[in-house]
């Protein structure tokens, strides 16, 4: 809990400093709010012009405007009205028939405003980016300053263009100057002048020009960070949910490059204004969509009520008219796909509220902390530009760093989810080798070795593989008629005792268990031949401490008898598939049991066969070593040549 009180810190840490890198360099009020009437010319005068040289002013006042008609400013004639700036011209008090055309954003017109109390000669500049809505000239007295496409008085002509940029311009000896602008739109749902007047001395524009160049690149590094990290992760784990984060992010990040800070436009300057727009309108039309699919790929749970794919369909839908349809049809579905956003991201609070309050989880609860953050962020956008009037709440930037910290959470978010389901795949693959080492009680490692597989799962039915190698069969002599006079708890005891004397011998030889038979074992030496002679010596020297302890338990001390052959294995599985065990088919086997049987005739506790002995013979000169083992050879009643053992490193017979 401790973490997660921590994360939600550092959340609202970064949100504080992305709201400070993006806010803008705040505004001085340097002039009253009202303006003056000259020569029928609106009047703004500036009161501390010095202060531009750290500050910007936003112009609030009334301009001059001009209805359908594009007025030079030599004229000095009387205006149709005063209206603010910004405005839009959709809901000026216009005649009916202008009003019909204003009503949709279309027509053309002319704002003027004569600015005084400028220092003579000094250099001001006003950002010019999506001043107007499509088209403008600006004028500072007779002099073009700036070109924003071209607008016509007849506003059909218009060729709407947009660029990041500044209009420059000289205050006369007087410190004035009288700026007009031409404006026109012939497809935007909404005309007139569409963000404040900001002026600059132009040396302080520039600097901070520079400065938010920088911020906005620094953190388009980190959105396109993240979106390389999603994508890299969705490819690599085949997983949809980073694949529909960073696909989010994306289409976040189309939009902050193309309207928010145009860095596309910067880069690229003759991309049309039209194409703008539509990389614009992508991530309202598109967006919710994918940020549904994101929410239902994280949480199953969230949309289990209604199919995600309908509630995203409407996106889709747009997106394909975004695409294919004008413009001018487009840009007016904008206002819908907002209302259809922000109720989807509202029901999606309401559904993550729900599962807080029936499961209180990190998961949920930082959930619905980033969709708070980016609801936030795209309210205070939509407010921002359509009914706020107070320039300190303006001021402050607030949709990229929502989106920014919205990214940064969900990416966290995923992490912690991805770390938790890793601590489950550690603690899986932590019960699973504990089971497996259950499985190697039952079926041997070396049994999956000789088989080349990995571990029991990829073990089928049926698989076999033949190799020579030597096999060893012991036997307790008289098991039976010596058990019958003990308990039977006490034979387990016997037989488990004698078993975990001999089995770890076997293994050290590099032999493998391949069947237990009640008293009676029976091994097979893939490597080595010899290695059977030495592992048969040391297990009846073991037999020799383990009988004086079974004397000393009040048991009977118990003898074995050990065979060993050299020949074929068939080693493989058998059964069915619902009971599949361990097969090994060979007469060499039998000849192994049959050798082991053959200890009791000739009373002696290991004999060997021919063909055994000769290949460890064979290994041993092979590495220049003398082979170590002798014995009496004998013929078993069916005449075959067996070898009574013994080591010379012992000198007896045991």
């Amino acid at each position: 809990m401790k973490m997660n009180k921590k994360l939600h810190f550092y959340f609202i840490t970064i949100f504080l400093l992305c709201v400070k890198v993006f806010a803008v360099s705040p505004a001085v009020s340097v002039a009253p709010l009202a303006s003056a009437k000259s020569d029928n010319i609106s009047t703004y005068k500036i009161q501390n012009p010095f202060a531009l040289e750290k500050y910007r002013l936003i112009i609030e006042t009334d301009w001059d405007f001009f209805w359908g008609r594009f007025v030079l400013p030599s004229e000095l004639t009387e205006p149709d009205f005063r209206v603010k700036v910004p405005s839009d011209w959709n809901k000026y008090n216009l005649p009916a028939q202008a009003k019909k055309i204003a009503a949709l954003g279309k027509g053309s017109g002319t704002y003027r405003l004569r600015l005084t109390g400028l220092i003579p000669k000094k250099k001001y500049a006003i950002p010019t980016f999506e001043l107007g809505y499509t088209a403008f000239t600006m004028y500072a007295d007779d002099e073009v300053i700036y070109n924003s496409g071209t607008p016509f008085e007849n506003w059909e002509k218009t060729l709407a263009q947009q660029y990041y940029d500044k209009a420059v311009f000289t205050a006369d000896k007087d410190g004035s100057v009288l700026i007009s602008v031409h404006v026109s739109n012939d497809f935007y749902r909404k005309g007139g002048m569409r963000h404040d007047f900001i002026l600059y001395e132009l040396e302080n524009f520039e600097k901070s020009y520079k400065r938010t160049l920088c911020n906005h690149s620094i953190f388009s590094g980190i959105l396109i960070t993240i979106i390389t990290y999603c994508f890299l992760l969705a490819l690599i784990k085949k997983d949809k949910t980073n694949f529909f984060l960073g696909l989010f992010v994306l289409i976040i990040y189309t939009r902050i490059i193309s309207s928010a800070f145009p860095l596309l436009k910067i880069i690229i300057p003759p991309i049309p204004l039209e194409l703008l727009f539509k990389l614009e309108y992508i991530s309202v039309f598109m967006g919710p969509a994918v940020f549904a699919l994101y929410m239902d790929s994280m949480n199953k749970k969230i949309f289990h009520h209604v199919p995600v794919l309908v509630v995203a369909a409407p996106s889709v839908i747009f997106l394909i008219l975004d695409i294919a349809l004008p413009i001018g049809f487009v840009n007016r579905m904008v206002p819908v796909m907002q209302v259809y956003m922000f109720l989807l991201i509202g029901l999606m609070i309401l559904l993550f509220l729900v599962r807080v309050f029936k499961n209180k989880d990190f998961t949920s609860i930082t959930a619905i902390l980033s969709l708070l953050v980016i609801l936030f962020g795209m309210l205070h956008d939509f407010f921002l530009h359509n009914f706020i009037p107070w320039q300190t709440m303006r001021d402050i930037k607030l949709l990229i760093p929502s989106f920014v910290l919205y990214a940064f959470i969900q990416t966290v978010l995923i992490a912690y989810i991805q770390n938790k389901n890793q601590n489950r795949v550690d603690e899986l693959n932590e019960n699973l080798t504990v089971l497996n080492n259950a499985y190697y009680r039952f079926v041997p490692k070396e049994f999956l070795k000789f088989l080349s597989k990995n571990d029991i799962t990829e073990v089928n039915l049926g698989e076999y593989k033949i190799q020579k190698m030597a096999i060893l069969s012991a036997d307790i002599r008289n098991f039976t008629s010596t058990s019958e006079n003990v308990e039977g708890i006490r034979v387990f005891e016997m037989l488990n005792s004698y078993l975990g004397r001999i089995a770890p011998l076997i293994r050290k030889n590099g032999g493998i268990i391949e069947k237990y038979l009640g008293d009676g074992i029976i091994a097979i030496f893939p490597d080595s031949a010899e290695s059977a002679l030495i592992c048969a010596v040391e297990m009846q020297e073991e037999m020799c401490e383990l009988r004086k302890d079974f004397v000393a338990k009040g048991l009977p001390p118990i003898k074995i008898g050990i065979g060993i052959h050299y020949g074929n294995i068939v080693l493989g599985t058998g059964g069915d598939s619902e009971r599949m065990t361990e097969i090994s088919l060979s007469k060499d086997i039998d000849i192994a049991v049959h050798t082991e049987a053959e200890t009791k005739e000739f009373k002696r506790p290991i004999l060997a066969t021919v063909q055994a002995v000769g290949v460890a013979a064979t290994e041993a000169k092979a590495e220049g070593r003398t082979f170590d083992f002798c014995g009496k050879k004998l013929h078993d009643s069916d005449g075959n040549a067996l070898y009574a053992l013994y080591t010379e490193k012992t000198g007896i017979e045991l």
